[in-house]
C-alpha cells in the first residue's frame, strides 16, 4: 500500500519518490491497481475517503460527461444511505473492482461492516458464501455461453464454403467472446 501525505497547503506528497503529486497521479496509481492510504500530515488523520472522493470528482467531471458524474455520485450518495452490505454485494457481483478484492481486502470491509453495525458477526460467514456462490455461479454461466458461442463460430466456419461469412462479422463474434473470457477471468 502506498501511503501519501496532504500538507496544510493541501499538496499531496509521495514521500517514496519525494515529490508532490495530483489528483490525476493518484488516479493513474488506483487504475495501475495501487493501493492508497493519505494520512494528514498536521493531524496524522487518515483522509483517504476524503482523496478518493475528490479524486473520482476530478477523472469524472474531466472526462466531460456530467450526466454520468451527477448519475453515479447522487447513486452512490442514495445506496450508501440505506444498506451497505447490500451495496458491496452488488457492486461485487457487477463485477465492479473485482479484479482488486483480495480475500484480506474483504475481510477489512466486511469487519468494518460489524463495526459499524452493518451486519451482525454471526452473519459474516454466511454473506461471504453466499457472495463467493453467486460469484462462482455466474462464472460458470459466463463460461457455458463462451463454449456455445464458439462452437456456433466454429459451425459458421465450416460453413463457410455454402454461404460467404464475412470477416467483419466473423470478428466482430470473436471479440464479444473475448470481452466474455476477460469478464469471466475477472470473476
Amino acid at each position: 500500500m502506498k501511503v501519501l501525505k496532504r500538507y496544510a497547503n493541501r499538496r499531496l506528497y509521495d514521500p517514496e519518490t519525494s515529490k508532490t503529486i495530483t489528483l490525476e497521479d493518484v488516479a493513474e496509481m488506483i487504475i495501475a491497481g495501487e493501493e492508497i492510504k493519505v494520512i494528514d500530515n498536521m493531524s496524522g488523520a487518515d483522509i483517504t475517503p476524503k482523496i478518493l472522493g475528490q479524486t473520482f470528482l476530478k477523472v469524472s467531471l474531466g472526462q466531460r460527461n456530467e450526466e454520468f458524474s451527477n448519475y453515479m455520485l447522487s447513486a452512490l450518495i442514495r445506496e450508501t444511505g440505506k444498506d451497505i452490505s447490500a451495496l458491496f454485494g452488488r457492486l461485487v457481483l457487477g463485477g465492479i473492482g473485482l479484479a482488486y478484492l483480495t480475500k484480506e481486502k474483504m475481510d477489512r470491509i466486511l469487519q468494518s461492516m460489524v463495526a459499524l453495525g452493518e451486519l451482525r458477526l454471526e452473519e459474516v460467514k454466511s454473506y461471504r458464501e453466499d457472495l463467493l456462490t453467486h460469484l462462482a455461479q455466474r462464472a460458470s454461466e459466463n463460461s457455458e455461453q463462451i463454449q456455445e458461442d464458439l462452437k456456433k463460430v466454429g459451425r459458421e466456419l465450416e460453413e463457410g464454403g455454402e454461404k460467404e461469412l464475412a470477416v467483419e462479422d466473423l470478428s466482430e463474434k470473436i471479440r464479444k467472446i473475448a470481452e466474455r473470457v476477460k469478464e469471466t477471468e475477472s470473476l
